[in-house]
C-alpha cells in the first residue's frame, strides 16, 4: 500500500510539473506576440500622412484608436486594444494607435507607457499643424474628446466611430461582423 501511495504521489508531482511547464510556455508564447517598443517604433504622423493611412487601405480594414498618455480612460482601455489586435491578427485589418501627446514627449511619456504596456500594432504620434483639420477629416461629429476609435473598411470608408472608453467585448461586437 505504501508503494502505491508513493507512486501515486510521484505521478501527481510529475503531472503538476508538466502542467506548470505548459502554463509557462503558453505565457511565453503570448509575450512573444507583443514585442517591446523602442523610440524607432514610434513615428510622427502629419495631416497628409493621416489621410493616406485612412484612404489608401490596400485591401485592409483599419482600426484607428486616438489616445494620450494623460488620458486615464485611454490608458485603461489600452490592454483591451492589445487583446483585440491579437484576436484579429489573422484577419484583414490593421490596428493603429495615434497618440495626441506632443512629439517632444515620445521619450519622456509615450515610450515609458508603451514599455509597460507592450503592444502588437503600429503607434504614431500626431504632428499636426492644424488639429481641427485632422479632427474634421476623421469625423465632423467628433469634438476631439478622447479616447476615440474609428473603424474603416477595406476601401477606406468609415464604418464605426466610437467615442469614450470601451471594453474588449464592446470592440469585439463591432469588429466581428466587419472582419470575420
Amino acid at each position: 500500500m505504501k508503494l502505491f501511495v508513493f507512486y501515486l504521489s510521484l505521478l501527481l508531482i510529475l503531472l503538476t510539473i508538466n502542467c506548470s511547464d505548459r502554463q509557462e510556455q503558453s505565457a511565453k508564447n503570448a509575450r512573444e506576440k507583443v514585442a517591446p517598443v523602442s523610440v524607432s517604433d514610434i513615428r510622427l504622423l502629419n495631416e497628409q500622412q493621416l489621410q493616406e493611412l485612412v484612404i489608401h487601405r490596400n485591401g485592409k480594414g483599419l482600426f484607428l484608436n486616438i489616445w494620450a498618455t494623460w488620458c486615464l480612460p485611454c490608458r485603461e482601455e489600452f490592454p483591451d486594444l492589445v487583446k483585440l489586435a491579437q484576436t484579429f491578427s489573422d484577419k484583414n485589418v490593421e490596428f493603429v494607435a495615434l497618440s495626441v501627446d506632443y512629439p517632444d514627449e515620445i521619450e519622456t511619456k509615450i515610450l515609458p507607457f508603451l514599455q509597460k504596456n507592450p503592444l502588437n500594432f503600429s503607434v504614431y504620434v500626431q504632428d499636426f499643424s492644424d488639429k481641427e483639420q485632422a479632427i474634421n477629416f476623421l469625423n465632423e461629429q467628433w469634438s476631439g474628446a478622447l479616447p476615440a476609435t474609428f473603424i474603416y473598411d477595406t476601401s477606406g470608408k468609415q464604418q464605426q466611430f466610437l467615442l469614450g472608453q470601451h471594453s474588449y467585448e464592446d470592440f469585439y461586437k463591432v469588429m466581428k461582423p466587419l472582419f470575420d
